[in-house]
């Protein structure tokens, strides 16, 4: 059955790309740090958030870029609602932040747990790239798109991801209409890394993890088949995109659209303060984030892992979390006709 797509979701992350690309001066703050800062991770080890932001702290404590510790605390739970909820208490306090991901803005519109909108309950400050999604499986079991797509026509297939109707199970769901599949079953893990491994040993079929999640095991074990983009990525140049396959270019293509790192809903990696956060603190910690997003680890690590090298402030990172909020409510409402949270406040 064809369903109708909000419109407004096509062309919202290359506008907000465009923007971030200029990258704008970040004005210097007139604050530091009084004591250690806690990087409050909603993730276990081996996830993407896990990967980032001790990487990121590594590249601060190199550098010498902050005068104080910056300590990473996993705290994974409810696909996130552990750490934010924990982050929401720390009101008016300048000294906790969290990395971002796509369930920052999912779980909320789910769970009632304080925040309702990241954009106004928590603090923006800066968001330093966007990931990509790509179909990965073992390669044992599907050595390319046409094997996959052949055997998800004909029978059911399982996807794992980060968490219920999250963003892997949206891409999923989105990849099952386009290409015709039997209707996918839909397993959560808790956290990236648990999610390739399950892949990687055959427990699931398939998962839509960014390349930094996939790595360790790739190439033996994990291999991508479809580059969700309009272009290849250079860090998997034999990887065709849906494009190139024709998944969801079908009538206007906006399945398509929607499946694309250009025009859809990716994961964004970011930094997200706690609510109040004083305006010098918040520019003290863009100014110390645009300098990790400088440096030549960052910029290699970007490159090896297809990612879209996209530096955002805080006004701009703001703005663009609020279409992202609303494109995810609108999503997952009026597309695929999700329950949310029944006091969410739809915008």
């Amino acid at each position: 059955m064809k369903r109708t797509f909000p419109s407004m979701f096509k062309g919202s992350l290359v506008a907000g790309a465009a923007v971030a690309l200029a990258l704008p001066a970040v004005a210097l703050a007139d604050w530091e740090p009084e004591r250690p800062i806690e990087f409050v991770i909603q993730t276990s080890a081996g996830g993407g958030s896990d990967t980032y932001a001790r990487l990121w702290i590594s590249i601060i404590d190199k550098y010498e870029l902050s005068p104080v510790p910056i300590t990473p605390v996993n705290m994974p739970g409810g696909a996130g609602a552990v750490a934010m909820t924990h982050l929401y208490m720390q009101a008016g306090d300048p000294h906790f932040i969290t990395p971002t991901l796509n369930s920052l803005v999912t779980t909320p519109l789910q769970q009632e747990i304080p925040v309702m909108y990241p954009s106004q309950d928590l603090t923006p400050i800066a968001n330093l790239v966007i990931d990509p999604f790509l179909l990965w499986v073992n390669p044992e079991r599907y050595a390319s798109w046409e094997d996959f797509h052949a055997a998800c026509r004909a029978d059911r297939m399982t996807g794992v991801g980060t968490g219920a109707m999250q963003e892997d199970e949206i891409q999923l769901t989105l990849l099952q209409e386009a290409a015709g599949c039997e209707p996918f079953r839909y397993v959560p893990e808790s956290g990236g890394g648990n999610v390739a491994s399950a892949v990687a040993g055959q427990q699931h079929d398939m998962n839509v993890n960014q390349p930094a999640e996939a790595m360790p095991h790739y190439p033996e074990r994990l291999i991508p088949i479809v580059a969700f983009a309009e272009e290849r990525f250079e860090a998997f140049p034999d990887v065709p995109t849906h494009y190139e396959l024709g998944i969801g270019t079908e009538g206007d293509g906006t399945y398509a659209d929607l499946l694309s790192l250009e025009h859809g809903l990716h994961q964004m990696r970011g930094i997200i303060g706690s609510p109040d956060m004083p305006a010098e603190a918040v520019a003290w910690y863009a100014d110390l984030f645009r300098q990790v997003w400088e440096t030549p680890e960052w910029q290699e690590f970007i490159e090896n892992n297809a990612m879209m090298p996209i530096f955002m402030g805080p006004e701009t990172y703001e703005e663009w979390l609020v279409t992202f909020e609303n494109n995810h409510a609108e999503l997952m409402t009026e597309v695929f006709g999700w329950e949310l949270r029944p006091d969410l406040e739809l915008r």
